[in-house]
């Protein structure tokens, strides 16, 4: 076979078995190059990395999913998205099909473009990461991961147990697991209490209409005294003059409220993949997973109307009384349970291959919310001249007023994908990949105090697709070959959806390899899509004292939050244009280099707001509530849409794996008879390694229009979208690390840059310090270091997370730290360890 025909055959030697070539100076097995690999998904784009075993055994990771998480950097889509998933190059009905398949049974793993997906059946806008499985393997893995943070709380306590039998292409896999995460008390960090919030236990009274409290303490204090705190002595509460103080009462909400609440998590999953016939196989796979979350939202607060004269206080005037109830703790609860069952068939006819999946899910949600007690009877008792700072009684104690709601979806999805040649051209064949796919959803659910409740929406989705790989140009076809390697592909979709009509998305694209190790691409891709019936009929959950930052005032304020679905959504329009080139500089070695340029155009985009900026609550003045003296009392952040945003960027991803130090030398070429029932000579010792993986992203340009005719907003350089900064410029994630001997040591890494919101005000021009956030992770082979049976396969993991303690700092203009905007507000956790021991029998 001429040399360029083979430049995009995968390799039947990943890393490992070059470096074996290299212990045993045999550069003849090179030869194996023509053979494809069984289960590989590589064919002309060139992949984005390639790891042999030897590759995951460095990373350290004890989980399918923490190995993703750790390659991360290289399967992050351009937009942000996850890759979606292959197991031997075929498609499976969903991640939890495979999650339970330890990184011990991986024997090669495979990313690859955006462009690559549409061979599959999945949009041009995510990575693919394909893993080739051992032929044969057999395991029950025992884990146990306990783990706390430095500043106290948040503990985390997680154990599993996972079955897996791998025999051919039969697969079984049974797992349990349940993790529990302990709550963070705000009374736990260093948090300082918001000196403006007018509620507190002692209690604070203003005037009526912004006026004064009392003429007479104006004289007495020489100024116009518009609020007070109510004296914790009730024997001088009756004298005017203890109210001539400089300051209001505050109390902590710290203990009675959590930062984090606490949550369980209990799951069952299990899989069983099998040959039907001869070229039909299936799989199946059930899961159950139950989640439950407790938290605390602080204390009922009561807006009490006190009048002139009462004997509780000495104002002439009514006032305005700002108390916390004692005996009050807001509660919160949230429970989910989803049931998920899903299927696969595949096989071959000819030379053609095809997949049908299909999956079921039922989700049931929920929410319980304090949202405090009744203050009428309280009220009332204050106008008949009882005291102001009575509390409240047992009855009225146990009358919590509550948000109770419950939202049930139901989702079946199948879809059907086959791809093969379709025609015989000069430069090679051209291959067709077609998709079916029906979708149905129906979500009920209902929302207390809601006229319009119960909530019921169903949504069927009836769509094809078909894409064409044209090969234009080949060196080994000997058609054009000056040019070396052309093709072209296109994808058009066209889905129905109830409620949104017929949408539309189409793909467009050119692979060239001009040379070998240099391949260019440029893709145009253009899709809608309808966003997900979840956020549709979410339950609306409501989250009282929540700290928030009113950019419109430049304070900070304990308000109600309310969170949930919004049924009246718009599909979202995107239309993505890349380009981009990737380098091999050398053949023989796992270092790559790709260098993509995006351009993104967004229409209808679904986001959450998060700052109530002037900007936002001109575009969505429903969104955002306030008192008659204009202080924010409710912000709802509930999805919306977003009319355009465009962005342009840079990416740069590096790859490089390689051994490190002297091979091993070449076995003796002389013949060695062994004796009877000697034991197998023992292995070459493996080489250390060294891999680095590591993508930068550099933002051209990134701009968003709110509403048609609101004005053009800059999030590179003083606006926000999430109101805790605006995007920053640049950002950096990388994952760095490496073997030796019987020790795994990593380090991954998210650097971004700063950002700004201006405002005209300096209290709300803020400006938003760059992130380091590095996790810093490693693992032990203990039967390596002990020698002992009971060691066998047992490895101990450590990882901190947030090595540095690094969390963002917020100033505004004058120097000073808005208190919604406290490090521990935006990052509960801070730095947290964990530690683990993992074994395999």
């Amino acid at each position: 076979m001429p040399l360029a025909a083979q430049d995009n055959i995968p390799s039947a030697t990943g890393p490992i078995d070059r470096a074996r070539q290299e212990a045993t100076g045999n550069d003849d097995e090179v030869v194996v190059l023509g053979r494809r690999i069984p289960g590989s998904a590589i064919r002309d784009v060139d992949p984005i990395a390639v790891l042999g075993p030897d590759d995951i055994r460095a990373l350290g990771a004890t989980s399918l999913t923490e190995l993703m998480k750790r390659l991360k950097p290289l399967s992050t889509s351009s937009g942000g998205g996850d890759p979606v998933l292959l197991l031997n190059g075929r498609r499976v009905s969903g991640f939890g099909e495979m999650q339970d398949i330890p990184p011990e049974a991986i024997e090669r793993t495979e990313i690859l473009p955006e462009q690559d997906a549409v061979r599959f059946g999945f949009p041009p806008t995510v990575r693919v990461m394909n893993f080739i499985t051992r032929k044969q393997f057999r395991s029950v893995a025992v884990q146990q991961l306990g783990g706390t943070s430095t500043e106290g709380g948040g503990a985390t306590n997680y154990a599993e147990i996972i079955s897996t039998r791998i025999d051919g292409p039969r697969r079984t896999s049974l797992s349990a697991s349940h993790l529990r995460q302990n709550r963070i008390l705000q009374s736990q960090r260093d948090i300082v209490p918001d000196p403006d919030i007018l509620f507190a236990l002692q209690g604070n009274v203003t005037g009526t209409n912004s006026g004064s409290l009392d003429p007479r303490l104006d004289q007495i204090a020489g100024r116009p005294m518009l609020q007070a705190g109510v004296p914790t002595d009730p024997a001088v509460r009756q004298l005017l003059s203890s109210y001539d103080n400089e300051g209001l009462a505050t109390t902590d909400l710290g203990p009675y409220r959590t930062l984090q609440p606490r949550s369980d998590t209990f799951r069952v999953d299990g899989t069983v993949a099998a040959p039907l016939d001869g070229k039909i196989s299936g799989s199946l796979n059930l899961t159950m997973e139950a989640q439950r979350s407790l938290g605390l939202n602080g204390l009922s607060p009561a807006l009490l109307r006190v009048p002139g004269g009462n004997p509780g206080l000495p104002f002439a005037d009514e006032v305005l009384l700002y108390r916390y109830l004692p005996g009050t703790l807001l509660r919160q609860r949230t429970t989910n349970l989803n049931l998920h069952g899903s299927g696969t068939l595949q096989g071959d006819y000819r030379r053609w291959t095809w997949n049908v999946t299909t999956t079921y899910d039922r989700n049931r949600s929920g929410a319980l919310t304090d949202q405090g007690i009744s203050v009428d009877q309280l009220q009332a008792a204050i106008a008949a001249g009882g005291d102001p700072l009575m509390s409240p009684d047992a009855a009225a104690l146990s009358r919590r007023i509550r948000n109770d709601s419950h939202t049930t979806t139901n989702t079946v999805v199948g879809e059907a994908v086959a791809n093969g040649p379709v025609l015989r051209l000069p430069a090679g064949e051209a291959t067709v990949t077609m998709t079916t796919d029906f979708a149905r959803s129906t979500s009920s659910g209902r929302q207390d105090g809601m006229a319009d409740q119960p909530l019921r929406l169903e949504r069927t989705t009836r769509g094809a697709s078909v894409n064409i790989d044209v090969p234009i140009t080949s060196p080994d076809k000997d058609v054009l070959p000056f040019m070396g390697r052309l093709s072209a592909n296109g994808t058009l979709g066209i889905s129905g959806v109830s409620n949104y009509g017929r949408l539309v998305t189409s793909n467009y694209g050119l692979n060239w390899t001009p040379i070998r190790g240099v391949q260019f691409n440029a893709t145009i891709n253009d899709a809608r899509t309808p966003p997900p019936i979840a956020l549709l009929t979410n339950p609306v959950f409501t989250s009282l004292n929540v700290p928030f930052f009113d950019f419109t005032t430049g304070a900070s304020a304990l308000v109600t939050v309310l969170s949930g679905g919004n049924p009246d959504l718009s599909p979202e329009r995107r239309r993505v244009t890349t380009l981009g080139v990737a380098w091999q500089p050398m053949r023989d070695k796992e270092f790559r280099v790709n260098l993509d340029y995006f351009d993104t155009q967004i229409s209808d985009q679904t986001a959450y707001l998060g700052g109530a900026t002037s900007d936002f609550q001109a575009a969505f003045p429903g969104h955002f509530l306030r008192d008659p003296s204009g202080s924010l009392i409710q912000a709802d952040l509930r999805p919306v849409n977003i009319a355009r945003e465009d962005e342009r960027k840079l990416r740069v991803s590096v790859n490089l794996w390689t051994p490190i130090g002297r091979a091993p030398p070449p076995p003796s070429d002389k013949a060695v008879v062994p004796l009877k029932d000697a034991p197998p000579p023992k292995p070459p010792k493996q080489r250390p390694s060294l891999f680095v993986f590591l993508t930068t992203t550099w933002r051209l340009d990134n701009r968003l229009i709110l509403q048609p005719g609101s004005p053009t907003l800059n999030l590179l350089d003083g606006a926000t979208l999430t109101g805790t900064g605006g995007r920053s410029r640049w950002e950096v994630e990388g994952n760095v690390g490496g073997m030796i001997g019987a020790v795994n040591l990593g380090v991954f890494a998210r650097l971004q840059g700063a950002t700004r919101v201006r405002n005209d005000l300096a209290a709300s021009d803020l400006r938003f310090s760059g992130r380091t956030w590095l996790v810093a992770y490693g693992s032990l082979d203990a039967e390596k270091v002990v020698g002992r049976p009971w060691a066998r396969k047992m490895t101990l993991n450590l990882t901190v997370e947030n090595l540095l303690n690094d969390r963002v700092d917020v100033r505004d203009r004058i120097g000073d730290t808005p208190n919604r905007f406290q490090s521990a507000y935006t990052d509960p956790m801070g730095r947290s360890i964990r530690l683990g021991v993992r074994k395999l029998f």
